[in-house]
Parts: structure tokens; C-alpha cells; sequence
């Protein structure tokens, strides 16, 4: 007799999940930290050179918005002020590249070049210090409050550079 409830289905389970945990558990080898560090270094060094595109622009702000979910998750803690410094003048860059209506790449001033330097640093910290499951955590709340901010837009990186490529 089923008491009106449906029948139970078998979930399909991992091969060995001793080695699903001690992956989601270690932290991240020197490739996969170069496989995100490589891309926001390479945005980075674009708009120092006043010609990075919006999407260029967007990744470095991505690296703000990962770094404050992974602050408060409290695996890294203590550089919510500088992410907020750094998004301040990113936020600035972008109103004035976007000040003639179209992206125009600004030119930065020394400030914010000292602001992306520090980025880079403190997000690389940030990867050398997470596990790949605390990053992927971190991720996800990243897209979430993106998602429901007033405006915020999340774009899918694989897929764009699939189609820049």
C-alpha cells in the first residue's frame, strides 16, 4: 500500500564518493588557479591600456562581485573594505566609458591602476586559499545577488568567449 505517496525512485550516485568529497575538499591545483586568474589578469592588463572592452571591464568586476561572496562566507575574511574601494572605481570607470552613450575604453588614473593591482593580489590570494567546493559555493551566491540586484545582469563567460573566439 502506497498511503497515497508516490513511489520512491533510486537516484542515480556517484562512483566513489570518497573521491567527490577529497575533490571538493582540496584546494585547487596551480592549473586551475591560472584557468581564473589568467582571464581577469589579461582584462586587467587591457584596461590599463585603455583598450579593454565592457567585457573586459565586466570580468574585473565579476572578481569584485566572487570576492565579496567569498568574504562572506568567512573563509577569507578581512578585505571587504579594499573590495569595496575597488568596486567603487570600477564602478566609475564604467560611467566614464559609458559617457558618450557607446563603450569607449577611459583612461584610468593612478589610483584606480593601484586599486586593479590590489584585485589581482587579493583575489589570487582568495583562489590560493579556497577549496574547490568553497569557490563553487562562492560562485553561486555571487550569481544569485547579481541576479537580484536592481539591474544586474549575469553573462555566461564560456559562452561569450566561444563566440568571441
Amino acid at each position: 500500500m502506497s498511503h497515497g505517496r508516490p513511489p520512491r525512485r533510486r537516484r542515480p550516485m556517484a562512483v566513489n564518493l570518497v573521491h567527490v568529497a577529497r575533490a571538493r575538499a582540496s584546494r585547487m591545483a596551480r592549473p586551475q588557479r591560472d584557468q581564473i586568474m589568467t582571464p581577469l589578469r589579461d582584462a586587467l592588463a587591457a584596461l590599463r591600456r585603455g583598450v579593454a572592452t565592457e567585457f573586459e571591464w565586466a570580468q574585473a568586476v565579476t572578481a569584485v562581485n566572487l570576492g565579496d561572496a567569498i568574504e562572506s562566507q568567512g573563509v577569507v575574511r578581512g578585505l571587504g573594505g579594499h573590495f569595496k574601494l575597488i568596486d567603487l572605481a570600477l564602478l566609475e570607470i564604467g560611467k566614464r566609458a559609458r559617457s558618450v552613450g557607446s563603450w569607449r575604453p577611459p583612461a584610468l588614473y593612478y589610483e584606480e591602476r593601484d586599486l586593479l593591482d590590489m584585485l589581482v593580489d587579493l583575489h589570487g590570494h582568495q583562489v590560493r586559499s579556497l577549496s574547490f567546493g568553497e569557490l563553487s559555493r562562492a560562485r553561486d551566491k555571487a550569481i544569485v545577488q547579481t541576479r537580484s540586484a536592481p539591474g544586474g545582469r549575469v553573462i555566461d563567460v564560456d559562452h561569450q568567449q566561444g563566440v568571441l573566439a
